[in-house]
């Protein structure tokens, strides 16, 4: 396949918005000489800047005479983003911002990301081998994961997918209709957590739609507000959903020269084209649904009856119940692939860091302490507790206060309390079984071509004969 070239280039210079103009970098910009202050943007709300000063209380303690200047950015990832990469050319943008790692990537392009690599691994005040072996192997991969060799960002935000179900489904009895589920016995929450994709489609979805027609639609509502859009099973991510398929089944999707820097569009290959046409057949028959499909989020219609599966992110928990509905909502592994590594998504932004023109060195190992002080045990397991994200250390799902957290038996049947602690339940469980795709110039455009051709995939009413052009058509669209 066509590679993406490396096109090191700076990026466009501009202005700063007058509000952020004495905010970034050290001394209100990159690169204060002798300056002994470092700064952060991020877009977090008062909950997250809460946590953060508290790192930033415990750091300015253990450094003294060293500052963090937090500025709270009012827009999304993607402005922040591209207020810090307008900034480069005033020399007004901030030590360390939090973005997503196609951000990363452009800030790599226009010359200023800064490689972490040799900090972390400072003998004197670096991560430890424990250390290491703390932080779960996708984070690390995802740090390193840019088409130049270094580590640019550290994990942060990170959050995963999740498959949330109606446990109306809990020890309904579907040997009738197929023997061999959950080998004749009625469902179970192991059986759910442990599916596969081709189980799924061949045998628990179909059993289903037979059981529901034959009582009274007891588990799907064929009716109501998305009568046209009822399915089995939803997935809120048409993207994630491609991308994962093709990891977990060891096809392929992107790939990266580290020696050239190139990036490859990969996805045009024999396998998922027949995993497309796999997937097709499940979305004629309801077995399964997209956002891209359904034009809105399957919560929508687990909530209201209408789905029994949605898988979405764990960031998002809160949107998998409704206080009308008052489903008891249980929390499992999306499925696999048969007979291979179990995998799920590593999603959410990351802590970027930024090159200063002058003291790089020392700005970096400043911005490099905060962080390890920020990602503690102690800090992340508060960041975990009060944010909802999973944790960015394997140590915190083992912590007092994170079990306890986790513990849904301290919390009513039917309640948000208790969908959020089986969520960061199965949020600490899957931190090993992460994985991302490797950043490029470029690569944000697949991840945007192949959403569009999941959808396209599902909905197609000729699937044998079209799969080929919409192949090609969502190539073209990528490269």
């Amino acid at each position: 396949m066509k590679s993406t070239k490396l096109l090191l280039v700076l990026a466009s210079a501009g202005l700063l918005a007058s509000s952020l103009a004495a905010c970034g970098g050290a001394s209100g910009g990159s690169g204060g000489s002798g300056s002994k202050t470092i700064s952060m943007w991020a877009t977090f709300n008062t909950t997250y800047q809460a946590i953060i000063e508290k790192a930033i209380a415990e750091y300015e303690k253990t450094y003294p005479g060293y500052k963090v200047e937090y500025t709270k950015y009012s827009g999304s990832y993607s402005d922040l983003a591209s207020a810090c990469t307008k900034g480069f050319s005033a020399n007004n943008y901030p030590d360390m911002a939090v973005v997503y790692p196609d951000s990363v990537a452009d800030f790599l392009m226009a010359g200023y990301a800064q490689d972490m690599t040799d900090y972390m691994n400072n003998p004197t005040y670096g991560w430890t081998k424990e250390d290491l072996d703390d932080i779960p192997a996708g984070y690390l991969q995802e740090s390193t994961n840019y088409f130049v060799e270094g580590a640019y960002s550290l994990p942060l935000c990170k959050s995963t997918e999740a498959m949330y179900y109606n446990r109306a489904i809990i020890g309904v009895d579907l040997s009738v209709y197929d023997e061999t589920i959950n080998n004749g016995e009625p469902l179970t929450d192991a059986y759910i957590n442990n599916l596969t994709w081709e189980e799924m489609f061949e045998h628990l979805a179909p059993a289903l739609i037979k059981y529901n027609e034959d009582h009274g639609h007891a588990l799907i509502k064929t009716d109501g507000s998305y009568k046209d859009q009822w399915a089995v099973m939803g997935y809120d991510s048409d993207d994630n959903l491609f991308i994962t398929l093709a990891e977990q089944y060891g096809y392929k999707y992107t790939s990266l020269n580290r020696t050239t820097g190139a990036g490859s569009v990969d996805f045009v290959n024999p396998e998922m084209k027949a995993l497309m046409k796999t997937f097709n057949n499940a979305y004629q028959k309801r077995y399964i649904a997209t956002q891209g499909t359904i034009g809105t989020y399957s919560n929508y219609l687990t909530t209201t009856g209408q789905m029994i599966f949605a898988v979405g992110s764990t960031g998002g928990v809160s949107y998998q119940f409704s206080d009308t509905s008052k489903y008891d909502v249980g929390v499992a592994r999306i499925p696999r692939a048969a007979g291979k590594e179990y995998k799920v998504i590593n999603q959410g932004p990351s802590m970027a860091f930024l090159r200063s023109v002058t003291d790089a060195e020392a700005h970096a190992e400043q911005c490099w302490k905060f962080y390890k002080i920020l990602t503690s045990t102690q800090r992340a397991t508060e960041w975990a507790l009060e944010t909802g994200y999973s944790p960015v250390r394997l140590s915190v799902a083992d912590t007092d206060e994170y079990l306890d957290y986790a513990n849904e038996n301290k919390y009513e049947l039917n309640t948000v309390d208790r969908l959020t602690a089986r969520n960061a339940a199965y949020a600490g469980s899957v931190l090993e079984n992460l994985f991302s795709s490797p950043v490029f110039y470029g690569s944000s455009k697949a991840r945007t071509a192949v959403k569009g051709l999941l959808a396209d995939c599902l909905r197609s009413k000729n699937i044998d004969s079209e799969v080929d052009g919409l192949f090609t058509q969502a190539y073209n669209n990528a490269i």
